[in-house]
């Protein structure tokens, strides 16, 4: 998404590296929540900041309802929510 090279292991790892364009950092970051439904869980958050992500998420997922990574923040905080049972 720019032009400057910088070394991203977890990128990598992710398959977010080498895209162009928000586009295609919306599509990587799409397929990478499809394989994350795949996996196996593992807690990585407190509840109180799973909660908070959640929030905020849904907070910028409510500034551009048709964009698509606000579209994507729109899937995870529900995914969030539901998790919290909320």
């Amino acid at each position: 998404m720019s032009d400057e090279v910088t070394e991203d292991p977890l990128g990598e790892r992710y398959g977010l590296v080498g895209v162009r364009d928000m586009g295609e950092y919306a599509e990587a970051l799409t397929r990478l929540l499809e394989r994350g439904r795949r996996e196996r869980c593992a807690a990585l958050l407190s509840e109180a900041e799973a909660y908070a992500a959640a929030e905020l998420l849904g907070q910028f997922a409510q500034l551009d309802p048709l964009g698509a990574l606000n579209r994507l923040a729109a899937s995870l905080a529900s995914r969030l929510y539901s998790r919290l049972g909320a």
